[in-house]
């Protein structure tokens, strides 16, 4: 018998609900270290630090259009 594909799909998110939420959480605080630090309008730096620190290099861009 074979499933439709839509079924897989409603038992895979539901395990990935039921994973998450029998999963023990810490308070947010603990998570929470310092806001983020933003270089704005020094990509260069930015990218730089990112490099040095082997973090990946978040860029926020928008359009007033």
């Amino acid at each position: 018998m074979r499933l439709p594909i839509s079924s897989l799909l409603v038992v895979g998110l539901l395990a990935c609900t039921a994973s998450r939420t029998s999963a023990v959480s810490e308070p947010p605080a603990a998570h929470a270290r310092a806001a983020l630090p933003f270089i704005e309008d020094d990509y260069s730096r930015a990218l730089s630090e990112a490099k040095s620190r082997g973090l990946p290099l978040f860029v926020d861009t928008w359009a007033p259009w």
